[in-house]
């Protein structure tokens, strides 16, 4: 029976709505099958479950093997394989490129990505090579060669053989690590002397989306510089892809058969607890004795939820390091629907980590919950979830409390909490548009004692130069044993020196490409200082216009709003902030959003 057949059967026993079927089949996403399928697993006898779902993702391979345009007619979505089978390009955000499984990601963009990534590396001076991947000679970066893996979500390990098969042809030696965080690769890459990384992985983003990170040599996400070139370049190759000169799906599958085969195995997550050995702060082998061994009164509970991501193996290894009695792991189970639960970190998904800190009478208590590539680790107790903006703040303090000095590198996005108080204590402060790869610069000079977004997002001095979610719950162990004080009160304590902040970020989606609601917010541009935003209570007039990343609005009363659509994604996310309430701050959000609405011309 073929996958059509089989979602119209045994669909009608699941009770299948028509509008999803229709969706699957007359719109070509199988997806919507999967997004109705995934909570319902409970409830549906599993030989149904594993029919429907096998269905769609049989028709979900088809469109990741096939060209897009031997799909015209499929779909009426574009650049979903119809609309004359337009292919989405290639489009590197501020986490690198990222797309819907099967239409933004497939294998032809793979091999368009590999295929210019090949190409602009062989036509780099040797200053840029030597720049960029460690070495001046074509030759010696090929023999350095590149690490990939992925997280868990659909189609990754074809991608990622896919990867290295283009790879092994162009001569480059290829070191396959499987399911692994993006941020185990960001420290080990410069600790091995490699040219790169591959990381298939759309970090946060929902179940349906798949993503590439590309890091250089020195590990954190590729800039501007890097990543302009070998998009343009991409595009090209797509753009010079007809049907006709794209392999068919065995011919595919011989290659990425034979790289699984041939590709060098790597295990690294030993390799990145072992780093964290010798990292002046975390100084993991004596954080993990402590916690077997703890001195009286000072029993720490750790409870870290990995969303059933590419953290698990790493979260294994560091279980067996510190045992039962003061580490638990939850999500264990192979699963890229990830539960059907929220994959992005945030205070209703950490609840699960939060409640099972009860399981322990331990008088300190940390719980994590991280995003699908590690990256992102939003911590907290039994009092809460400590989101970024605070937490960030508390890390900062402990640093400094330790006796280390450096300066504190954030976004325009983020709570003025941490630069106020990074101020207050003498420290040098820098604002960036949203991305790890705008740090870099601050990072690689070495002056950086915290950088971090407050997506929950950081890294420290002397670690990696993008985010690291493993090492946020790692922090908090250190916290709260130094200080001797549950995590929720530290953090309190940090806005008693410089007072509440009242932050509010929203996001919603929009009814057009990302690329275009970027360019209709430039209407913004004409809003000067002395204008006005308008609230439900009156209005408020603008002090200060920044356009670094969206459009940032400082307000009277040292308040602010921000307004910035998504790189990749139909969405648009708002930010206020004000000292003066929750109310306050919400109404201050909503007036942004109708702002940006009115500037799309969608209000």
């Amino acid at each position: 029976m073929n996958p059509i057949e089989t979602l119209k059967i045994e669909g009608g026993k699941a009770g299948l709505p028509g509008e999803v079927l229709d969706d699957a089949l007359g719109r070509d996403d199988p997806f919507t099958v999967i997004e109705w399928l995934v909570p319902r697993r409970g409830e549906l006898p599993p030989e149904v479950t594993a029919a429907l779902g096998g269905a769609a993702e049989a028709l979900l391979r088809e469109k990741v093997f096939a060209h897009p345009g031997t799909r015209a007619g499929k779909s009426g979505a574009a650049g979903a394989g119809g609309a004359g089978g337009a292919v989405t390009p290639v489009v590197f955000g501020t986490g690198g490129h990222r797309g819907e499984i099967g239409a933004g990601l497939t294998l032809l963009h793979v091999h368009a990505i590999v295929t210019a990534l090949v190409e602009n590396i062989a036509g780099m001076t040797p200053g840029e090579r030597s720049g960029h991947f460690g070495a001046a000679r074509l030759e010696d970066v090929q023999s350095r060669g590149f690490v990939l893996g992925h997280d868990n979500r659909l189609f990754n390990p074809e991608f990622t053989l896919y990867a290295g098969h283009l790879l092994q042809q162009a001569g480059y030696r290829v070191r396959y690590a499987g399911r692994i965080t993006s941020p185990e690769l960001s420290l080990l890459v410069p600790e091995r002397g490699w040219a790169g990384s591959l990381n298939f992985t759309p970090s946060h983003n929902p179940l349906r989306y798949g993503g590439i990170k590309f890091a250089p040599a020195d590990g954190g996400l590729a800039g501007e510089e890097l990543t302009g070139p070998l998009a343009m370049r991409a595009n090209e190759l797509l753009e010079r892809t007809p049907p006709e000169a794209w392999p068919g799906r065995e011919t595919l599958e011989a290659a990425i058969a034979k790289a699984d085969t041939t590709l060098e195995r790597v295990d690294l997550h030993d390799a990145y607890l072992d780093t964290l050995n010798d990292h002046p702060v975390i100084r993991l082998a004596e954080l993990v004795e402590t916690l077997k061994n703890p001195p009286p009164g000072r029993q720490v509970f750790f409870v870290t939820d990995p969303v059933w991501g590419a953290a698990v193996p790493v979260y294994q290894r560091l279980l067996a390091r510190i045992g039962e009695r003061a580490m638990r792991v939850l999500h264990t189970e192979t699963d890229p629907y990830f539960g059907g639960q929220v994959t992005e970190p945030n205070a209703n998904t950490l609840s699960e980590a939060i409640g099972a800190l009860g399981d322990s009478d331990a008088p300190f208590k940390v719980a994590i919950r991280n995003d699908p590539d590690g990256d992102r680790g939003l911590v907290g107790d039994e009092g809460g979830a400590c989101k970024m903006n605070r937490y960030a703040a508390a890390v900062m303090a402990y640093l400094l409390d330790i006796g280390l000095r450096g300066a504190l590198v954030t976004t325009h996005a983020t709570s003025h909490l941490g630069p106020d108080f990074a101020r207050a204590r003498g420290c040098e402060v820098h604002l960036t548009a949203t991305g790890f790869k705008n740090f870099r610069p601050f990072l690689k000079k070495g002056d950086a004692l915290l950088a971090y977004e407050e997506s929950d997002g950081m890294t420290i001095q002397g670690h990696t130069l993008d985010k690291d979610g493993v090492l946020a719950g790692l922090l908090a162990l250190r916290m709260v044993l130094h200080y001797g004080k549950p995590l929720s009160e530290i953090v309190d304590g940090v806005e008693r020196e410089v007072g509440r902040y009242h932050y509010r970020q929203e996001t919603f989606m929009i009814d057009m490409p990302a690329a275009e609601a970027k360019q209709r917010l430039q209407k913004l541009s004409a809003v000067e200082p002395g204008s006005a935003l308008i609230t439900r209570d009156g209005r408020r007039i603008i002090t200060g216009v920044n356009t670094e990343d969206g459009f940032k609005f400082s307000l009277e009363g040292d308040a602010w709003v921000m307004m910035r659509p998504s790189g990749t994604e139909p969405k648009v996310r708002i930010y206020a902030e004000s000292k003066e309430g929750e109310e306050t701050t919400r109404r201050l959000c909503e007036a942004a959003k109708k702002m940006a609405l009115e500037a799309m011309g969608t209000d």
